[in-house]
């Protein structure tokens, strides 16, 4: 069987600097706003944080954030763009090496796309474990069921293939890690659907 997660970033690599310049500028402004308007502090931890362009919001923003990646292209191409130092780290956040209650938030946009379903349980607990009581986690996933692998003609034809998860299914997943749900919702069309959803530490 192969290993989702490890493929996934393999492919980071190889299009790390076409991705960043392709996504950098493409802001989720409603997003963004929405998650800070309801951190109970300043600091944040962006998981998955690839060019970096969500740290650079929370930092123009005043607040306080971390992006890690696994990919070490992805956090090459980061300090490129911001030359702050600390705001990068190459980490797994499978296995995330920070203490306990150490953020106010966790973003995580579009991160957990590669994440097998048999680790999600683990990855929300680990992602609990780290923020404070009552601590907000941003989730956007792709919606629907299975795997499917898909070739971006942007980014070379590299493929990689993206674990889809229902809203009921996620839901499932964050309360049984310790989080009550804030706001759910499903948009996009057709096949391009994805899954939003705001929830709290208990």
């Amino acid at each position: 069987m192969k290993d989702l997660f490890k493929e996934a970033i393999q492919t980071y690599d190889k299009i790390a600097k076409i991705y960043s310049e392709y996504y950098h500028d493409k802001i989720q402004q409603y997003q963004l706003t929405k998650f800070i308007s309801m951190l109970p502090g300043k600091k944040i931890l962006d998981v998955g944080s690839g060019s970096g362009r969500d740290v650079e919001y929370f930092l123009n923003e005043g607040y306080k954030p971390i992006g890690i990646d696994s990919s070490e292209e992805m956090i090459k191409e980061s300090k490129k763009r911001i030359k702050k130092k600390l705001v990068f780290k190459k980490m797994d956040f499978r296995k995330l090496k920070f203490n306990k209650e150490s953020f106010d938030g966790v973003w995580s946009m579009f991160s957990l796309i590669h994440t097998p379903r048999d680790e999600i349980t683990g990855v929300l607990k680990g992602f609990s474990k780290v923020l404070v009581k009552k601590g907000v986690l941003f989730l956007a996933v792709k919606e629907g069921e299975g795997k499917k692998k898909v070739k971006t003609p942007n980014f070379g034809g590299n493929s990689r293939t993206f674990v889809c998860f229902t809203e009921k299914e996620m839901i499932t997943y964050l309360e049984d890690a310790g989080f009550e749900i804030i706001t759910s919702e499903v948009n996009g069309i057709n096949e391009d659907k994805w899954l939003e959803i705001f929830s709290r530490k208990l």
